[in-house]
């Protein structure tokens, strides 16, 4: 499963970074533009679950009334409501998708972030697994622990790549060129190794935030949290907006409108820098997509709302007949 992860997922990820990177020469740049780029190929399916989200609201009241009807019979309240989907075209399930996307999406970065001499410049051994130390990274382990440049004795094979890239940085010079020691390690070395340049707005992408040790770098896993309150408040309004009755729900919602941008402080405490740039960028990509897609929705593709009047003539006339 790892194997089919790191071929299917991390390693195209990886090498679209790379693309990124080599073609603005920043690292920080190359994610923003990455989270970009992923907000884009999401972008059909996000407005696909909007759209989905917002006939389901159409028919909250329908959906109500049948809860009402069929209180005490389960499997009868099961079949209406399918028979209400059907009758409405809409599907419950299908707003739910573009939810879960962005998980592998992050799954995958991270893994590119942290293991960039693998799944970045491609030189493995182990057909892109996600754990372990292919044969030509741990050569280049070797070359830096035996000359003392660097001590990563203290980093598991999970995190030894940051690092090692770090100090390899230091080797090469100003065309980016390795000495050619390094070169004649392995064939895979001599021809996908380069340097990467971590700097970012005076920042250091590979270095991870340590509680304990306050700092500039800290500003990232709190900006972090902060963009995701902000993007999280912004889209509960926005649906608020849409469908008033969503109203009813925001109690059961509050703990997490708290509990994520906790979490993705704390993450950005435990995770590379590179990982809360990519985060901000995304949460602010999200709101912004949040408001305009709610003010293009409402303009060109209004909630229905049934005239209660015409309602209940309907009733009269179904009394009627």
């Amino acid at each position: 499963m790892a194997k089919i992860f790191g071929l299917l997922i991390v390693r195209p990820f990886g090498m679209l970074l790379m693309a990124i990177y080599n073609l603005v020469g920043s690292y920080g740049v190359a994610i923003i533009i990455f989270a970009l780029l992923c907000k884009f190929i999401l972008l059909p399916l996000t407005i696909h679950s909007k759209k989905s989200m917002r006939r389901m609201s159409a028919i909250s009241q329908k959906q109500q009334a049948l809860q009402k009807k069929y209180a005490n019979n389960r499997v009868k309240l099961n079949e209406e409501m399918q028979k209400l989907y059907e009758k409405e075209g809409v599907s419950p399930m299908s707003g739910c998708l573009p939810s879960f996307l962005p998980l592998p999406i992050m799954m995958g970065l991270y893994y590119a972030i942290e293991k960039p001499i693998t799944f970045m410049m491609g030189i493995t051994d182990k057909d892109f697994v996600t754990q372990g130390i292919p044969d030509s990274v741990q050569l280049l382990i070797d070359y830096v622990q035996n000359n003392g440049l660097a001590d990563l004795s203290g980093y598991s094979d999970y995190y030894v790549q940051i690092p090692l890239m770090e100090t390899l940085n230091k080797l090469a010079d100003a065309a980016g060129n390795f000495p050619e020691a390094i070169t004649k390690l392995s064939s895979e070395i001599a021809e996908y190794l380069v340097p990467l340049n971590f700097n970012f707005l005076g920042f250091n992408l590979a270095q991870t935030p340590n509680i304990k040790e306050p700092g500039l770098i800290w500003l990232l896993p709190i900006l972090s949290g902060v963009t995701a309150l902000l993007s999280s408040i912004v889209m509960q309004k926005m649906q608020q907006k849409s469908n008033p009755a969503a109203a009813q729900m925001q109690g059961s919602m509050k703990t997490m409108l708290y509990i994520m941008p906790l979490f993705s402080v704390y993450l950005g405490f435990i995770l590379p820098s590179a990982l809360a740039v990519y985060w901000i960028t995304n949460n602010l990509f999200t709101l912004a997509q949040e408001v305009f897609l709610t003010w293009y929705m409402d303009k060109y593709h209004p909630i229905p709302v049934e005239d209660p009047k015409k309602k209940k003539k309907k009733k009269q006339e179904k009394g009627e007949a």
